[in-house]
């Protein structure tokens, strides 16, 4: 049986609908422990959910008070993240778009989330995104990220079968027709310079939020925009 941990690697097109398509949250429905953690110092007002899936972090910030629009390649996901939010009458409002032409509102939102969406994004378009996300948030605002890093094992897998790095920490791979993007330890920091540090961890663990238990290295950013 085809592994969901390898589907994902593919960024576009049926894969995506197919891992939404499915009944149940794809990912679990709790949501980032940063979010939990830190709660109480992201301002009220708007949210952006990059990549919002089907919902988990949209809702807790949505049940906080924010009024959450969510962004998503997958029409799936989109249908499924709507559906229940109507269900639960919590205000998010998600919407199909591909997060490379998306633009942002600058001085929006009072919390931005882009949890695991960086690596599906060639390294010249992280840096882009990157940027959008830092005009977009308001003074205050919060950002959370979490993203893969070179010790992540597919990093290490993809170098050992020979894969071109198109760009820096990027590899194309002709199987899946997509890009695969690891930030080096400390980058995801480095790119969010400007920002006032809240947190920052980098780590190894155990993912058994879905498919089989498999490992993964990330790195957890939250950033605050100072007010002037």
């Amino acid at each position: 049986m085809e592994s969901l941990q390898v589907m994902l690697l593919t960024s576009r097109g049926n894969v995506w609908e197919r891992v939404y398509g499915r009944e149940g949250p794809a990912w679990g429905s709790l949501p980032d422990l940063e979010l939990i953690e830190y709660a109480e110092l992201i301002p009220r007002g708007r949210a952006l959910d990059l990549g919002v899936g089907d919902g988990r972090n949209a809702f807790f910030l949505a049940r906080m008070g924010l009024e959450v629009l969510g962004v998503d390649i997958s029409e799936a996901a989109v249908e499924k993240c709507n559906k229940r939010a109507a269900e639960l009458g919590l205000p998010v409002k998600a919407v199909v778009a591909d997060l490379r032409d998306l633009e942002i509102e600058a001085g929006a939102y009072a919390c931005i989330v882009c949890s695991y969406v960086l690596p599906f994004l060639k390294r010249s378009e992280i840096l882009a995104l990157v940027e959008r996300i830092k005009r977009g948030l308001a003074d205050g605002g919060l950002v959370f990220v979490r993203a893969f890093t070179t010790e992540d094992p597919s990093y290490q897998r993809f170098r050992a079968k020979g894969l071109p790095e198109v760009e820096e920490g990027t590899f194309y791979s002709p199987k899946f027709h997509t890009y695969f993007s690891f930030l080096r330890p400390g980058e995801l920091r480095e790119l969010f310079a400007g920002l006032e540090l809240v947190s920052y961890a980098e780590g190894y663990s155990l993912d058994i939020t879905h498919d089989e238990p498999h490992y993964h290295g990330w790195a957890s950013l939250v950033a605050r925009k100072r007010g002037h």
